[in-house]
C-alpha cells in the first residue's frame, strides 16, 4: 500500500507510541502478514505509557484474527497462553490523529442502549475499552453475538490538552462484522472534526437476522 513508506517513517520517529507500530501492522497485513503479526505482538507485549491503556488487548485481538486467516504464520514469539482467536459479530475501533486529545466512541444498539465510557458493558454483551483521554486512541467496542437491527456509531470530541498547529482532528473508524472469521467484512470511515464539543454521527449499519 502507498501508505506503508510514510507509516514506516512515523514508526521511526515515534517508537514510544504503540499506535505507530499498530498503524504500520494494519497497513502491512494484506501483503506482509508475518511482519504485521510481529508488529502487533510488539504492541501486545510492550510496556507503554499509562495513557495508552488497553491498546495491548486491541492489538492482541487483531493478531489472533490475522493468525486465524493465515494459519501458516510463525507464532513462536507469541505467548502460547494468548493464542486464542475470539470471533466477534461486531467490532468498531475509533482512532484519531492528534495527541493529548479526548474523543469518545459511542455505539447505540437496536434496543437503544448506548455503550460509552460511562456504560462499558451492555445488557446485550457489548464491551467498550477504557476511555482514552489522551493519546490517539484507539477505543474499541466489541460484541460477540449481535442482535439483528440498526446500530449507530457516534464520536464525541471533548477537546485537546495542547496547542495544535491544525484546528482539525481526523477520525478513523474501522467497523468489522464477522471479525476473526472467514466472512469478515470491513468498512472504514474517515471524518474531520473542527472543535471541542463536536458530536458526529460516524455511521449506521444493519445487522441481519441469522439464517435458521
Amino acid at each position: 500500500p502507498l501508505a506503508v513508506p510514510l507509516l514506516e517513517r512515523v514508526r521511526e520517529l515515534a517508537p514510544d507510541e504503540p499506535q505507530s507500530h499498530r498503524d504500520l501492522a494494519l497497513a502491512l497485513a494484506p501483503t506482509q502478514p508475518q511482519r504485521a503479526l510481529d508488529l502487533l505482538w510488539d504492541v501486545a507485549s510492550g510496556s507503554w505509557d499509562g495513557r495508552f491503556a488497553d491498546i495491548d488487548l486491541i492489538a492482541l485481538a487483531e493478531l489472533n484474527a490475522l493468525a486465524a486467516k493465515a494459519p501458516k504464520l510463525d507464532l513462536t514469539r507469541v505467548d502460547p497462553r494468548l493464542r486464542r482467536n475470539l470471533p466477534l459479530d461486531l467490532r468498531a475501533v475509533l482512532s484519531w490523529d492528534a495527541d493529548n486529545t479526548d474523543i469518545d466512541l459511542w455505539v447505540t444498539d437496536p434496543d437503544g442502549e448506548k455503550a460509552y465510557y460511562g456504560n462499558r458493558l451492555t445488557l446485550q454483551g457489548g464491551a467498550m475499552t477504557h476511555d482514552f483521554t489522551g493519546g490517539y486512541g484507539p477505543e474499541e467496542f466489541s460484541l460477540r453475538k449481535a442482535k439483528p437491527g440498526r446500530y449507530e456509531v457516534r464520536a464525541q470530541f471533548f477537546g485537546h490538552r495542547q496547542q495544535l498547529v491544525s484546528p482539525y482532528t481526523t477520525l478513523m473508524l474501522w467497523l468489522a462484522t464477522g471479525f476473526g472469521t472467514p466472512d469478515q467484512k470491513d468498512q472504514r470511515v474517515v471524518l474531520r472534526l473542527s472543535g471541542a464539543g463536536d458530536q458526529v454521527l460516524v455511521g449506521t449499519f444493519e445487522v441481519a437476522a441469522r439464517r435458521p
